[in-house]
């Protein structure tokens, strides 16, 4: 009976924390979904952040606890990103190749997405906006800028004394330009209605990234 009271009141305390991880995380979809939603009808200059808040039941304070610009609402998801690159850092720094990783936390993410078809069409509709808003594209943009440089300088520090800064960019942004093509990829047969699984593009990206790799190594350029 004692190690049951024990056991329920281990239960008592992570509850509350528990409860309020749930539901900061639905406030923040609220919000997301909310941005979304707007940007969609009225565009991102015709949106304002009290819109957002008002159309989420919240306030312009609730919002800024969550985001730093209305631009960045709709990309809720930069959050499971960035725990991705944490997790590339973390790989890198404990003896992992950039390549390996970074592929390795990738392909847990394009994974999960595989198997959530319900955020679908979610991620199709944020691509849209951000194919046909300047102000989205350039968060978007800016977000892959940030975590290339933080996932080179992980790999630099790594290699110590032996980095070679230039082949750790490379390689970083190599792998970056292969996942954005990926979901270009995606997005492009889910557009015409085709079901495709991320993951299964990525591979084949990474096939033709290899070919032309191979192909660079076997004819280097003439010099003079």
């Amino acid at each position: 009976m004692e190690r049951e009271r024990d056991q329920a009141a281990a239960v008592a305390d992570e509850h509350p924390a528990g409860l309020r991880e749930r539901r900061r995380q639905e406030t923040q979809r609220e919000l997301s979904d909310a941005a979304l939603d707007l940007f969609e009808q009225h565009g991102v200059h015709g949106t304002t952040v009290d819109d957002i808040a008002r159309r989420a039941g919240t306030s312009q304070r609730t919002f800024f606890r969550y985001f730093a610009t209305k631009e960045a609402a709709v990309f809720a998801s930069a959050d499971d990103s960035a725990r991705v690159v944490g997790d590339a850092i973390d790989a890198v720094r404990a003896g992992a190749s950039v390549v390996e990783g970074i592929e390795r936390s990738w392909l847990k993410l394009l994974d999960r997405f595989d198997a959530h078809p319900d955020e679908h069409i979610r991620a199709l509709r944020i691509r849209r906006l951000v194919g046909s808003e300047p102000s989205l594209l350039a968060v978007a943009l800016r977000n892959e800028a940030e975590e290339v440089e933080q996932l080179t300088d992980a790999a630099v520090d790594a290699a110590g004394a032996d980095a070679d800064v230039l082949a750790a960019r490379a390689a970083v942004s190599t792998m970056a330009l292969v996942l954005r093509l990926t979901i270009d990829e995606w997005v492009r047969r889910a557009e015409l209605n085709e079901r495709a699984s991320v993951r299964q593009i990525y591979l084949e990206m990474r096939r033709g990234v290899a070919t032309v790799a191979r192909d660079l190594e076997a004819h280097p350029p003439h010099l003079g």
